[in-house]
C-alpha cells in the first residue's frame, strides 16, 4: 500500500466520528484522482476545472452523506459541492459569502461580522438547526443555538472545498442537523508547499493573508497561516457607516505525518479575534415615555480550537479512527460576556463486509461547558453550567443490485443530561434505470435539542407598543422571557425525493423535492400578566408579560430545487440554481395564536435564483459572474433585491494573478436580513469595488 492511499484513506476517516469531510475530483483517463485524496507526489488540481469534461464533473465525490467516499451521482441526499476552483473563481471574501447561489441555502449579511445563514427555512443569526464543521470540529455553540460564522476565519485560498448537504444529516452526525449539514475541508498540508499571499482591499474593506507550507521529511508536512481583515461593514438608509469597522486577525497551524502504509496523523489548531460595533436597541425604563433607546457596545471576541486526529488501515476491509477535539470561545455582545468550552473524543470505523454490505459505525463523548452573564435585560437564570453527551450510530449501504438498486438504513442514538435519549433514524433509496439517470429517496427523523438560553434564559429586551400588530391594547407590553429546565426537544419527519439527469452534450440537471413537519418547536407560551406602576401615578402605564419556552410550536415547511449545468461553448460554463421554499403554521386551538409564534419559519424568502457565469477569454484573461434574485422576507421590512458580482482577473506569467472584483453593482445598497422580534436598526449591504493579488512561490 503507497502513500496516495494513505492520503486517501486520512480524508475518507476525517468523517468517521464528528468529523469533517471531504471530496476528491477522480480523472478516470489518468486511473487517479487529482484532488484532496491524493498523494505528495500526484498530479495537482487541473488549473481550469470547468475546461473538464461532464464525465469528470460527476465523479466529484461527498463524504458528508454517508461517512465515506462517494460519488455524488450515487447520493441518496441533496449534495453540493463548492470546489477550490469556484473558490478561486468567487468574488467572495468570506465563506458565507461562498454559499450564495447554493439551492437550498440561504444568506444574509445582518451587521458588522454578522451573517445569518440557513438551509430550507428558519433562518437566524445563529441558524439553530444546522451543523457546520471545519475539518472536523464542530463549530454549533451550544449555549445559544447555532454559528458564529465571523469567526471562521480561514484564508480561502487553504479551502480544498466545502460540501453542502441540504435536508437532514442526523442519522449519521447528530443533533442539531435537522435542516443541513456544511462541512468545510482545508487543504492537505503536502499540497501548500511554498509562500502563497493574497491580498485584497477597496475603499470599504482590506484583507491579506499568506500561508506558508514545507517539508520536514518526506513524511511529515506542515502549513502556518495567517490573516488580517479590516472592513468598513454595514451601512444606513443613507449610506453611512453604522458604527465602527471590523477589525479582525487570525493565525493557525497543521501538521500532517504518515509515518508508514497503514498510519496517518493530523494536528491542527486556529485562532481568531476580533472587535466591532454593534447597534442594537435598549427598552426605556421610563413608562411614561415607552419605547426605544438606540445605543452602541464594542463586541469582540476570541476563538480557539485544536484537533488531533489518528487515522489506520487495519486490513483492506477495515478501516477506524480517532480524534480528539477542543473548543474555546471568548466573547462580549451587547455587554453580555460569554465563555464556551467544548471538549470531545470521536471513534469512528469503516467495515466493507461483503460486495452486498459497507458499514460505517461508531462512538463520540462531548463535555459542553459555559458561562453567561449579562445585563439585567440580557442573562440566564443559571449563569454557568456543565452538559455531556454520548452517541453512537449504524449505517448500512446495502447494494441489492449493483449499480441499480442501493438502500441506506442507519440511526443515530444519542444520551445527554438534559432531554435524555434521543433516536434519529432514516431510510434511503437510490435507483439507477440507466447510466445516465439517479432517482432517491429517504424519509428521516431528527432533533434539535434546546440550547442553554432556552433553557435558561431572563430576557427582557423587547417592549411592543399600542397599536402594533402584536399589541392591540392601549398600554405598552414589556415582555419577560423565560427559560424552561425541562423543555423537550424539537423533532423533524423529514420526506425527501431527488433525480439527477446527464442530459448529453456537456448538460446535466439535478432535482429536488422536500416536504418537513416540524413537532414541539421551542416558542414562548403567556404564563401570567402584571400591571406596571411608576410612582407617584397611581393606575397602570403598561403590562408585564411573562412568558416561558415550551415545546408547543409545529410548522410545515415544502419546497424544490434545481441545478442546470454545462458549457454553452467548452470557453462557457453555465450554473443556473433555482430555490422554492413554502410554510405553513397552523393554529393553536387554545390561544387562537399560530402554533410557531416567534420561531423564525417566516424569515426566508420564497424564491431564489442564481445565474453564475464562467468566460475563459484566453489562457491569461478570465470573466466570472454571479447574477442573484431573492424574494422578499416575508417577517419585517426586508424587500427583494438583485445582486450582481462581477471578477475580472489576469494571470501573470510568472504566476501571479490579478483580478478587479465588484460586488452589489446595481444598487448603492440594499437590506437582506433583519432578526425579527430582536429590537436592532436595519442596515444594509453597500456596493463595493476592490483589487486583489494573489501569488504563489
Amino acid at each position: 500500500m503507497g502513500m496516495k492511499s494513505i492520503r486517501s484513506r486520512t480524508v475518507h476517516m476525517a468523517t468517521l466520528g464528528i468529523a469533517g469531510c471531504t471530496c476528491a475530483l477522480a480523472d478516470p483517463a489518468r486511473g487517479q484522482s487529482t484532488g484532496e485524496g491524493d498523494g505528495p507526489h500526484a498530479q495537482a488540481l487541473p488549473s481550469d476545472l470547468f475546461a473538464l469534461p461532464l464525465e469528470d464533473l460527476l465523479t466529484l465525490e461527498s463524504t458528508s452523506v454517508a461517512k465515506k467516499r462517494q460519488r455524488i451521482a450515487d447520493a441518496a441526499s441533496a449534495v453540493y459541492v463548492v470546489t477550490q476552483e469556484d473558490i478561486q473563481r468567487s468574488g467572495a471574501s468570506t465563506i458565507p459569502d461562498l454559499l450564495r447561489g447554493v439551492p437550498g441555502v440561504e444568506v444574509a449579511r445582518q451587521t458588522n461580522g454578522a451573517y445569518a445563514v440557513t438551509i430550507r427555512g428558519f433562518n437566524s443569526r445563529m441558524g439553530k438547526s444546522l451543523l457546520v464543521m471545519v475539518d472536523g470540529r464542530s463549530q454549533f455553540v451550544s449555549t445559544l443555538a447555532g454559528v458564529f460564522w465571523d469567526e471562521l476565519l480561514i484564508p480561502l485560498g487553504d479551502i480544498e472545498r466545502i460540501e453542502i448537504v441540504r435536508g437532514p444529516g442526523s442519522s449519521l452526525w447528530g443533533s442539531n442537523s435537522s435542516n443541513g449539514v456544511i462541512n468545510i475541508i482545508t487543504k492537505h498540508s503536502a499540497d501548500t508547499g511554498g509562500t502563497s499571499v493574497d491580498f485584497r482591499g477597496g475603499a470599504r474593506f482590506q484583507q491579506g493573508s499568506v500561508s506558508y507550507g514545507g517539508r520536514a521529511s518526506e513524511a511529515l508536512s506542515y502549513r502556518i497561516y495567517g490573516q488580517m481583515r479590516h472592513d468598513n461593514g454595514m451601512v444606513d438608509e443613507n449610506g453611512d457607516d453604522v458604527g465602527q469597522s471590523l477589525e479582525s486577525k487570525s493565525a493557525g497551524a497543521r501538521l500532517d505525518w504518515e509515518p508508514d502504509d497503514r498510519d496517518a496523523y493530523t494536528f491542527q489548531l486556529d485562532y481568531a479575534t476580533a472587535h466591532y460595533d454593534f447597534q442594537h436597541m435598549l427598552v426605556s425604563e421610563d413608562l411614561l415615555n415607552p419605547g426605544y433607546i438606540p445605543t452602541r457596545t464594542e463586541d469582540s471576541f476570541n476563538a480557539f480550537s485544536l484537533l488531533g486526529r489518528w487515522t489506520r488501515q487495519a486490513s483492506d476491509t477495515f478501516d477506524w479512527s480517532l480524534q480528539f477535539q477542543y473548543n474555546r470561545i471568548e466573547r462580549t455582545e451587547r455587554e453580555a460576556p460569554m465563555i464556551w468550552h467544548l471538549a470531545g473524543l470521536d471513534l469512528g470505523f469503516h467495515w466493507q463486509a461483503s460486495d452486498v454490505h459497507d458499514i460505517n459505525f461508531g462512538i463520540d463523548g462531548r463535555v459542553l461547558h459555559d458561562k453567561l452573564s449579562g445585563p439585567p435585560s440580557l442573562n440566564l437564570l443559571i449563569p454557568s453550567a456543565t452538559d455531556h453527551w454520548l452517541s453512537g450510530y449504524v449505517q448500512d449501504d446495502i447494494s441489492l443490485i449493483p449499480d441499480t438498486l442501493r438502500v441506506t438504513l442507519g440511526t443515530k442514538l444519542e444520551y445527554n443530561d438534559f432531554t435524555g435519549f434521543e433516536i434519529q433514524p432514516t431510510a434511503r433509496i437510490l435507483v439507477k434505470p440507466s447510466r445516465k439517470v439517479s432517482i432517491w429517496g429517504a424519509v428521516t427523523r431528527a432533533v434539535r435539542t434546546p440550547s442553554r438560553l432556552e433553557r435558561s434564559a431572563n430576557f427582557s429586551f423587547i417592549v411592543e407598543l399600542p397599536g402594533t400588530e402584536f399589541n392591540p391594547f392601549p398600554l405598552p407590553i414589556y415582555p419577560i422571557l423565560l427559560g424552561q429546565l425541562n423543555l423537550p426537544s424539537e423533532y423533524i419527519m423529514a420526506y425527501e425525493a431527488g433525480a439527477r439527469f446527464d442530459l448529453g452534450g456537456d448538460w446535466s440537471l439535478d432535482l429536488v423535492g422536500y416536504y418537513n413537519k416540524y413537532r414541539q418547536l421551542t416558542v414562548p407560551t403567556v404564563t401570567t400578566t402584571i400591571p406596571l406602576y411608576q410612582d407617584p401615578i397611581p393606575y397602570p402605564l403598561g403590562i408585564q408579560l411573562n412568558s416561558e419556552f415550551m415545546g408547543r410550536g409545529r410548522a410545515e415547511t415544502w419546497g424544490g430545487e434545481a441545478t442546470l449545468s454545462g458549457h454553452v461553448k467548452r470557453w462557457w460554463k453555465l450554473v443556473l440554481t433555482y430555490s422554492n421554499f413554502n410554510s405553513h403554521v397552523p393554529v393553536d386551538p387554545l390561544t387562537g395564536a399560530p402554533y410557531a409564534l416567534l420561531a423564525p419559519v417566516d424569515s426566508s424568502p420564497r424564491h431564489q435564483v442564481s445565474l453564475t457565469n464562467t468566460f475563459d477569454i484566453d489562457s491569461a484573461w478570465s470573466v466570472n459572474s454571479q447574477l442573484r434574485h431573492v424574494s422578499r422576507l416575508p417577517a419585517g421590512s426586508v424587500p427583494a433585491y438583485t445582486a450582481l458580482d462581477l471578477r475580472v482577473s489576469y494571470r501573470i506569467p510568472n504566476g501571479a494573478e490579478f483580478s478587479l472584483v465588484g460586488t452589489d453593482l446595481l444598487k448603492a445598497r440594499h437590506a437582506e436580513f433583519i432578526q425579527p422580534y430582536y429590537p436592532i436598526p436595519l442596515t444594509y449591504v453597500p456596493r463595493t469595488i476592490s483589487a486583489q493579488l494573489r501569488y504563489r512561490f
